[in-house]
């Protein structure tokens, strides 16, 4: 079968999990995944993924009427329909790939996307012949564990698992202070202060960045907290996997790596700055098979989450004394 979730980082993370669930309740199914080429890395962290097909749409947007653009579409159009698929599953729910989902060699009735109610988009659910009613306001693993038990024919129950289940811990707490968003980040001097604290109980302070901006502020980070903080070189997304895997722990803004850090099993203070707002508001909740994890959201009345709260929050996980 195929699954069309292309982008952002944070919502192929998510699929992940769905993913995950799918494999355990239905090994059989091997899945061919279309990701964005930025993200291809990830859908390799599952054993149930035989194909990944790399989408350029972030890149061939800029130059749509390019004839290098309309090669490269071609021939991604001509990978995709080399095989006939038994179920197309859009869980993106965006016009963006209702259009890939419309062009695959797929009976209509057997193509899934969420319905017109609760698409992002919902012109788009009109590619796909059922559509899944998972509403808005469910966190996102919910409603692509909705989408995927109904297309492949089970019911979600219960908790699931992180993706890895045999972890060998060590001193490091990875910080992951980039996004992109603005409204998301936290203040550097709470960053600062939370590594100080961390560090003073023993840990380790491992910076990871992917951007230059976020490289100059991890930069300033490191030798702010001084101790035994340590800036990770620029890492691929399997070499961070890597790095979480062997993590004590994680503390994130709302991102992508955040989201995988929970995905992965690692112990993971999340910092959900922007859950205020209402269009973030269902992203603060973690999902209920991560007991793993906290959310910290401001208090009533304060401009900023402080980095006592986080540090609270690594004291309840067990991280800090």
């Amino acid at each position: 079968m195929l699954l069309v979730k292309t982008s952002s980082m944070g919502d192929v993370v998510h699929m992940l999990s769905a993913v995950r669930e799918a494999q355990q309740q239905r090994p059989e199914i091997r899945f061919d995944w279309i990701c964005e080429e930025a993200f291809i890395e990830l859908p390799g962290l599952l054993a149930n993924v035989d194909r990944i097909i790399p989408v350029a749409t972030r890149r061939w947007r800029k130059s749509l009427l390019a004839a290098a653009t309309r090669r490269e579409l071609r021939s991604f159009l001509a990978s995709c329909r080399a095989r006939t698929y038994d179920t197309v599953i859009d869980a993106q729910g965006l016009l963006k790939t209702a259009w890939i989902t419309a062009a695959m060699r797929c009976p209509r009735q057997a193509r899934f996307s969420f319905d017109w109610p609760t698409s992002r988009e919902p012109l788009s659910s009109l590619a796909a012949g059922k559509g899944v009613h998972a509403p808005m306001h469910w966190h996102a693993i919910e409603r692509l564990r909705a989408l995927c038990g109904q297309a492949l024919g089970y019911q979600p129950t219960g908790p699931i698992t992180a993706l890895e289940s045999h972890r060998v811990p060590g001193n490091s707490v990875m910080f992951f202070h980039g996004t992109t968003r603005q409204e998301k980040s936290w203040p550097m001097q709470e960053w600062i202060a939370l590594g100080r604290a961390l560090d003073q109980r023993g840990l380790d302070v491992q910076l990871a960045w992917g951007t230059p901006q976020e490289q100059q502020m991890a930069e300033t980070l490191t030798k702010a907290i001084g101790g035994r903080t340590r800036l990770l070189p620029k890492s691929s997304l399997a070499q961070l996997a890597q790095h979480l895997r062997s993590a004590r722990a994680a503390v994130g803004v709302d991102s992508g790596l955040m989201h995988l850090a929970v995905a992965l099993g690692t112990p993971t203070v999340a910092v959900m700055s922007a859950s205020h707002l209402e269009r973030f508001s269902a992203s603060r909740f973690a999902p209920n098979w991560a007991a793993h994890a906290r959310v910290v959201t401001r208090a009533q009345g304060m401009e900023s989450i402080s980095a006592q709260q986080v540090l609270d929050a690594c004291v309840d996980l067990g991280l800090a004394q």
